[in-house]
């Protein structure tokens, strides 16, 4: 049986390059219900070393550029001894939005989504920008002459995940069908400390924010197979600039939370929901 393989999606500023710089540092310094595997060094850490560089140094690491893609093979083992190989690319985020602009996928990405059988979605939900009663306004303004704003032109989050969702589950050859085929989906809620949710269950805070989405991913999805997760890689801001002492003290493995799908206190453990996308359906 092949080990299992997951794919990360997320847009640009949602946060990928700093979780992948804190999940190498927790397996390797503070495991969880993952860790490395004995003598498991990653082939290749380039992709990486720029992140943990910023933030040993207690600043922000630089975006992954537009045009970057590379292989992160991080070699694991869950709390049960069963080996994984986590195949982590490493891609500037505004591929997603040229493929939903463009309505096309590389050839690169095809094969990443076909050979899943996880997919990890990446939403920071203080950037998405939904327009209540713009389809009014739009009815409106086409018995004028007014053209809007671009902005208003522009797509609300809750059609653009929606879409973006079906073109990768077309290329990646999966319907919204026969549900038995669907890869897991971990959403995670990334920059959570930047929302006020309490110990609210972060489902209820996607649905808050983008309830046609919620809904859409709960039609297609076996309830079993989707969970919402909170994520805040760094559990702070940092920029390009900050020189944060206590997170130099610290040290950034010690950093950063996530919220399980049922609320409640949040958690060190950055690998849980990696976890949870290993088991079996």
């Amino acid at each position: 049986m092949d080990k299992p393989k997951m794919v990360l999606l997320g847009g640009p500023n949602s946060g990928k390059t700093h979780y992948a710089g804190q999940l190498y540092g927790r397996l390797r310094r503070r495991p969880g219900r993952l860790r490395l595997a004995e003598g498991g060094t990653p082939v290749d850490l380039s992709p990486l070393e720029d992140v943990l560089a910023s933030l040993e140094e207690g600043r922000a690491a630089e975006h992954t550029s537009a045009s970057t893609w590379a292989e992160i093979t991080l070699p694991i083992v869950d709390d049960t001894g069963t080996e994984f190989e986590l195949n982590w690319p490493d891609y500037g985020g505004e591929q997603l939005r040229t493929a939903f602009n463009e309505r096309a996928i590389s050839e690169l990405w095809r094969t990443r989504l076909k050979g899943a059988q996880g997919w990890i979605l990446m939403i920071r939900l203080k950037t998405e920008v939904t327009y209540p009663g713009a389809i009014e306004r739009m009815v409106e303004r086409s018995h004028t002459n007014e053209q809007g704003s671009s902005r208003a032109t522009n797509w609300d989050s809750n059609a653009y995940w929606t879409e973006l969702t079906q073109i990768l589950l077309h290329v990646g050859g999966l319907g919204t069908v026969e549900q038995k085929h669907l890869p897991r989906l971990a959403i995670m809620l990334s920059c959570y400390d930047e929302v006020n949710a309490g110990e609210v269950p972060p489902a209820t805070i996607l649905a808050r924010y983008l309830p046609l989405f919620s809904t859409f991913l709960h039609s297609v999805w076996p309830s079993d197979a989707v969970s919402v997760w909170g994520l805040s890689s760094l559990g702070r801001e940092l920029n390009r600039r900050s020189h944060d002492d206590a997170f130099i003290d610290n040290g950034p493995e010690t950093q950063g939370w996530t919220v399980l799908p049922a609320g409640g206190p949040s958690s060190q453990d950055l690998t849980l929901p990696l976890h949870w996308l290993l088991q079996s359906k």
